[in-house]
């Protein structure tokens, strides 16, 4: 039998291309219970983060959102989920390469 509740740890490191993060496995409704953005340059950067549905249609969390230089921010933080159906996913991306670092907490629960 598979576990209730499932705890996770998501990372990336973001490009300028679009990247699929994370997809909510089937039969699961997954909890995003934070999202942190670090900026691990020395310059000012961005980033775009987007919920995706089933049907491939993206909304944006966050759109050229800046984060300054050696700075984090929580796109997801205290107060604040994103919940994903079965089949939903998040995208991402960065102003510019080799800026950005991102790491999620996510909650798989079961349906």
């Amino acid at each position: 039998m598979a576990a209730l509740n499932v705890f996770k740890t998501v990372t990336a490191d973001l490009t300028t291309q679009e990247r699929l993060l994370y997809t909510a496995p089937r039969g699961r409704t997954s909890i995003f219970l934070s999202i942190q953005a670090t900026n691990v340059s020395n310059t000012l950067a961005t980033i775009s983060f987007f919920h995706n549905s089933v049907a491939n249609v993206k909304t944006a969390v966050a759109k050229n959102f800046k984060v300054p230089a050696g700075d984090g921010v929580a796109i997801i933080g205290p107060g604040s989920k994103l919940v994903l159906e079965t089949g939903q996913s998040v995208i991402s991306s960065a102003g510019a390469n080799s800026t950005l670092q991102l790491v999620m907490g996510v909650l798989e629960s079961t349906n």
